[in-house]
């Protein structure tokens, strides 16, 4: 019996409900560009310094959310780039997660390389 690929069991179940609710699809290259990835460095480097939202439809959906926020467009993103999500390995060691995935990547058929975005819109 084959053994279950997190994409199978968790990925692929999370987009279906994401999608039943409403949310959009968006492709990988998509989702990186709108983030302001490089192409033309290293894939271990392209994610750094870059956001980690579509900062233009977080703002919209802020503003739509709250049309009484007075703040200049980019102030929550740039107070959202002070904090630190501390992720951990299963031995407990820190991580960083865009370096782990850009590095295994290079990993045929590694579940670190068929992650999805989805978007509110």
């Amino acid at each position: 019996m084959p053994t279950p690929r997190e994409h199978k069991t968790v990925q692929a179940r999370i987009l279906g409900y994401a999608e039943a609710i409403g949310w959009t699809f968006v492709s990988r290259e998509e989702a990186e560009q709108r983030r302001g990835f490089d192409p033309e460095v290293p894939p271990a480097d392209c994610a750094k310094n870059r956001s980690l939202f579509f900062d233009d439809l977080l703002d919209a959906k802020l503003r739509g959310f709250n049309p009484r926020y007075a703040e200049a467009e980019g102030a929550l993103l740039r107070q959202f780039r002070h904090l630190h999500a501390d992720l951990y390995d299963s031995w407990g060691r820190p991580i960083n997660r865009a370096t782990h995935i850009a590095k295994n990547c290079d990993i045929p058929g590694h579940s670190s390389c068929t992650r999805h975005s989805l978007r509110l819109d």
